[in-house]
């Protein structure tokens, strides 16, 4: 073989092993889900996007990678649902952050996914451009909205706004549209509004051309967008792993609305640098520490959401109730009330629901999981920003 050749051949080889052995590329499912014969940590991917809305998963991602005794739960990001659908029809993803009516329709199309939990309350807006004449939703009359998917709660919002204003099912045209483009697509003109979760909405704000025509919170109290769902196949393969894995997103949940101001495992102060490894997150002077604030520097990371942290910090802190992460157990009447939307707008009009072939919350929810407690995520001993040990309490089993 040529010298060059045997160059190329060498370099193809050094980038497979390095894409399977470090990367994990060519894992398959199973391998990532299942803990190895030499006694490894099991792993699990979960999907979503980069939107505050799934703000629990990159916390729990980081808390699982800096705390031995959890799983590793790995955050993989998609930049839109259909993505995340495909891969769990392929059987590559088996938990992932969804719109709930997009699960409920993948489990009556014979996918089989079931929510076990909700990612947030809240975090939702409809932003228009700074310089419209829009006052309120009665303004939009004529006008054309971007919606992150057909199978939203987004959408079932925008209906419940056209009873609200009496409007007729073509007073609106909505427009499917991918949530990171949104804030481009409202500045070139290609809608005169757009509803997604944030940051998506606030990235218009600070950037000076899009405005708050409605916070969800204010027009749906405890507005719910995503849910955690995971396979059928998983549950079945591993409850024990569901079961860590919602301990892990409520626990993460708690912490972002209720926690004090330690630095949670793997952050240190800006002043400090230098004695922390090269694992760790340095929080830059002045920029806060909170548990949203430690919250936005994690997922503003280039493995996570790869975003402006101040972006982040924006979203949740202006205001604070901007998007909530309490009450996150799944209710049974908060899904009725989208079930009934989704029948009316026609999501199931592939297999209609009837008495002979029902359809309800037991089908595609299994709420079993959140009774089994949360974590005690682990946080820096002492006071805020103090050098100390890690103080890792493990999972905490409640009634």
């Amino acid at each position: 073989m040529a010298p060059i050749g045997k160059i190329l051949l060498a370099l193809v080889t050094v980038t497979v092993l390095h894409a399977h052995f470090n990367l994990g590329i060519f894992h398959s499912v199973s391998e990532i889900a299942q803990p190895e014969k030499s006694g490894a940590r099991k792993s699990l991917r979960i999907g979503h996007l980069p939107v505050t809305c799934h703000l629990t998963c990159p916390v729990t991602s980081w808390v699982s990678r800096h705390s031995p005794e959890h799983s590793q739960f790995v955050s993989w990001r998609y930049t839109n649902f259909p993505a995340m659908t495909e891969d769990i029809d392929a059987g590559n993803l088996d938990a992932a952050f969804l719109l709930a009516p997009l699960a409920m329709v993948m489990q009556r199309q014979g996918t089989p996914v079931k929510m076990v939990h909700l990612g947030h309350r809240d975090g939702t807006a409809i932003v228009v451009r700074t310089d419209s004449p829009y006052q309120t939703f009665a303004d939009l009359r004529g006008g054309r909205i971007a919606i992150p998917h057909r199978y939203s709660n987004q959408r079932i919002l925008i209906e419940k706004l056209k009873d609200q204003f009496d409007f007729d099912d073509d007073d609106i045209t909505l427009i499917d549209y991918p949530p990171p483009e949104m804030p481009a697509g409202l500045r070139a003109g290609q809608f005169d509004a757009y509803i997604v979760g944030e940051p998506f909405a606030a990235k218009a704000e600070m950037d000076g051309f899009g405005r708050i025509l409605y916070f969800t919170k204010d027009i749906w109290p405890e507005f719910i967008s995503c849910v955690l769902v995971v396979t059928e196949r998983l549950i079945q393969r591993d409850p024990e792993l569901v079961n860590e894995l919602v301990q892990g997103i409520s626990a993460s949940g708690k912490w972002l609305d209720e926690g004090d101001d330690q630095l949670i495992v793997g952050l240190s102060r800006g002043e400090e640098a230098g004695s922390h490894d090269t694992d760790q997150l340095v929080i830059p002077p002045g920029f806060g520490h909170t548990p949203r604030l430690q919250a936005a520097l994690i997922a503003a990371q280039q493995e996570y959401y790869n975003q402006d942290p101040e972006l982040l910090k924006f979203v949740l802190t202006r205001p604070p109730d901007r998007v909530r992460y309490s009450q996150l157990d799944l209710a049974r009447e908060d899904f009725e009330e989208i079930q009934g939307y989704a029948e009316r707008l026609g999501f199931f009009r592939f297999r209609p629901i009837t008495a002979d072939d029902p359809f309800g919350f037991d089908d595609y929810a299994d709420d079993s999981f959140e009774r089994s407690g949360t974590w005690a995520l682990p946080v820096q001993a002492g006071a805020v920003g103090d050098a100390g040990t890690v103080d890792d309490l493990g999972p905490e089993t409640q009634p």
